[in-house]
């Protein structure tokens, strides 16, 4: 399996607008590094660069090779004005004579136009120079205190309309951009939305541009993803009880403002295209590691999934926002409050099914999951004990368990009726959510919680 994938960089100096490559016997190249499939490549490729030629930089984009064969090419801006380039190998270069090897006629005709400053208008963060725009963004909103920056860069996603950037200061916070476009342009309305609504629950939302499509955030803390304390995790779900029960009740609102249907209506009925879906990719399989699930099981867990789904609709917990993606590393806390960021797949739905897949993630994290998972269901039980039942809590718990990872498996559902249902990843990643559901449907509490009547 390929786990690796070598970029070329292309890089820019923004004030002369002028590329640079490198003399490789008779002809000029462009460098390539290799970074891991498995992780941010932006993120990786401006370490590699700093690692390497000890300078700062942003990736304005990436522009894929002629038919996928040719390796990427990063489009890199310089930060470091300083750099001595020549020393290190390069010289500035017209991007026609980049040798054939090096650049596709595409990635070629794609730079032309991005050092000419004639590139797609709507590719924002792949225009030259748009950082400093960013930085005065910043200065003007801040209005409590003067903005300095100190030149620190952490750039970890980065297209010509995605961003995900973090600018460090000489005194204060530091300041992160974030700007998203198709498919994840929701993104900003919803995250807008929240920050109107319930700021208390996310970092510091400093200022929005729908021109952009971005929003300045204020640095909270640090993510709950190297957290090794139950005390974190319990303020975690404090606070997402809290968030949920505010927005208990308002579903058109959280509709309108971008989040997914997945109220359970809309869950059932897709129950039956996507266990067939299932059933299909289980014939499919060709590993030996895992047995696959076979039809009449599925058509077991496809009615399980049917009861389940009814008996909690039965249970009439005001459906709210639900955190599709929630993981420690979504989570930001400072020792004293926690906030939620990475409202891409917002949904409205059931909100017991967010907390639930937040334990899934809890219980792979320490060595001492049943207790840990122990305390955060009493967290989050007494939180909602002042709108719902003892009874509808213990048995939306044992219901949610087994419809989470339906939930998951849905997502957005675009992928349903697209190319990606065929991708073999996706196939491999769906068949394991498919394991994961069956084992789930043979837990005797799932089965005794959908045979309960309603009012039990």
């Amino acid at each position: 399996m390929i786990d690796h994938i070598d970029y070329r960089l292309a890089f820019i100096l923004p004030n002369s607008r002028q590329l640079l490559g490198q003399q490789v016997s008779e002809t000029i190249d462009l460098p390539v590094v290799s970074t891991s499939m498995w992780r941010r490549p932006a993120e990786q490729l401006t370490t590699q660069i700093e690692e390497q030629w000890k300078i700062k930089s942003i990736v304005l984009d990436v522009i894929a090779g002629a038919g996928g064969d040719a390796p990427p090419c990063a489009v890199v801006e310089v930060r470091s004005p300083d750099w001595n380039f020549e020393r290190d190998g390069f010289r500035t270069v017209d991007v026609s004579i980049i040798a054939n090897n090096s650049l596709s006629e595409g990635q070629r005709s794609e730079i032309q136009l991005l050092l000419s400053g004639s590139s797609h208008n709507e590719k924002i963060f792949s225009r030259i120079g748009w950082i400093e725009e960013a930085q005065d963004w910043i200065r003007s909103s801040v209005t409590d205190h003067e903005v300095i920056f100190n030149g620190e860069i952490h750039h970890l996603n980065a297209s010509g309309t995605f961003c995900l950037l973090r600018l460090g200061t000489q005194s204060g916070p530091a300041y992160w951009i974030k700007g998203v476009g198709a498919p994840n342009a929701h993104e900003f309305d919803v995250t807008n939305y929240l920050a109107k609504h319930c700021p208390q629950f996310l970092p510091p939302v400093i200022a929005v541009r729908k021109d952009w499509n971005a929003w300045i955030m204020e640095e909270f803390g640090s993510s709950l993803h190297h957290s090794k304390s139950l005390e974190d995790f319990k303020r975690a779900v404090h606070q997402l009880a809290n968030l949920q029960k505010q927005l208990a009740g308002v579903p058109e609102a959280l509709r309108a403002a971008g989040c997914a249907d997945h109220r359970l209506t809309t869950l059932r009925s897709h129950i039956d295209e996507i266990v067939d879906y299932l059933d299909g990719a289980m014939r499919q399989q060709t590993s030996t590691k895992a047995k696959p699930v076979s039809s009449s099981r599925l058509d077991v867990v496809r009615t399980i999934l049917h009861d389940a789904c009814c008996s909690l609709e039965g249970l009439h917990i005001p459906d709210s926002l639900m955190h599709n993606d929630i993981s420690p590393g979504s989570i930001l806390g400072n020792g004293f409050e926690c906030v939620f960021t990475d409202w891409c797949e917002a949904y409205v739905g059931n909100p017991f099914i967010t907390f639930e897949q937040l334990c899934v993630h809890v219980h792979r994290k320490t060595d001492q999951p049943e207790l840990w998972v122990r305390e955060l269901r009493n967290i989050y039980k007494s939180c909602w004990m002042d709108m719902l039942t003892e009874l509808q809590i213990d048995r939306a718990f044992r219901l949610s368990s087994l419809v989470s990872v339906f939930s998951y498996l849905y997502g957005r559902g675009d992928w349903i009726q697209s190319a990606r249902r065929n991708e073999p990843t996706f196939m491999s990643y769906s068949r394991s959510l498919a394991r994961h559901m069956d084992r789930i449907a043979d837990r005797p509490e799932v089965i005794e919680a959908i045979c309960l009547p309603h009012h039990a």
